[in-house]
């Protein structure tokens, strides 16, 4: 909103500043030179300005896109890490020693064993 605030006062003037200034001026850049008025010429001007600005935002808009998307990936990486890991505490089972010739059972891991300071 704080742009539109800003950008339609200045296009006004500048519309405005063109229709006023009609008259043909001699223009020249270096070697080269031509006619035209003071308004189609800040109106180029302004354009000019305009495509530049585009084109830097894009550019640095360019550079977060990339680094967003490296941080997503990133972030689905340690979300899988720690969806196994959960998984993984989730069903802690050790096998209770046994005499040789009868069937290991699996027992869950109490909970003081797992912390032994606590």
């Amino acid at each position: 909103m704080i742009r539109l605030i800003l950008v339609v006062p200045f296009l006004l003037v500048l519309v405005a500043f063109t229709a006023s200034n009609q008259d043909p001026l001699d223009m020249w850049l270096l070697t080269y030179s031509w006619k035209t008025s003071a308004g189609v010429l800040a109106l180029s001007v302004a354009c000019i300005a305009f495509l530049l600005g585009a084109f830097c935002l894009w550019v640095v808009e360019l550079r977060q896109r990339r680094r967003a998307r490296k941080a997503e990936q990133h972030v689905r990486e340690l979300e899988t890490q720690l969806a196994q890991a959960q998984a993984a505490l989730a069903m802690p089972m050790r096998m209770e020693p046994t005499l040789a010739g009868t069937p290991h059972s699996p027992l869950p891991e109490l909970e003081n064993e797992r912390n032994p300071h606590v």
